[in-house]
């Protein structure tokens, strides 16, 4: 999968619910299930190009939902931040510090975990 297309599978993971049920189901059987656009219509029993123009209608609402909300801009922001910390935390070498420095990554690990 590129990353254009991992993106919106992302992307439907944040704002799926926000979507017309179709269009939904649209981008889940496309890009999740990896379904054709051939066997998405088979499916649902619309064209092809039915399928494609509501996979970009789809496409276009989960970039302006992202572009106006930030959920997955904000999570690639905390999990950065949150992995600069645990490797600030590894260059501790003090061992009176370890149970801290553990309880520190630990926490990191728990925002990079949560998204």
């Amino acid at each position: 999968m590129t990353e254009k297309n991992f993106i919106f599978s992302i992307l439907y993971d944040y704002y799926g619910d926000l979507l017309k049920d179709s269009q939904s189901n649209i981008i889940d059987l496309y890009y999740n299930q990896d379904y054709s656009l051939s066997e998405i219509a088979e499916e649902i029993s619309i064209s092809r190009q039915g399928v494609y123009d509501a996979l970009k209608r789809a496409e276009k609402s989960l970039m302006e939902y992202e572009e106006k909300i930030k959920l997955h801009y904000k999570y690639d922001k905390y999990s950065k931040a949150a992995e600069n910390i645990i490797s600030l935390a590894d260059k501790i070498k003090d061992k009176i510090y370890i149970d801290t420095i553990n309880e520190i990554k630990a926490q990191a690990n728990k925002i990079i975990n949560e998204g």
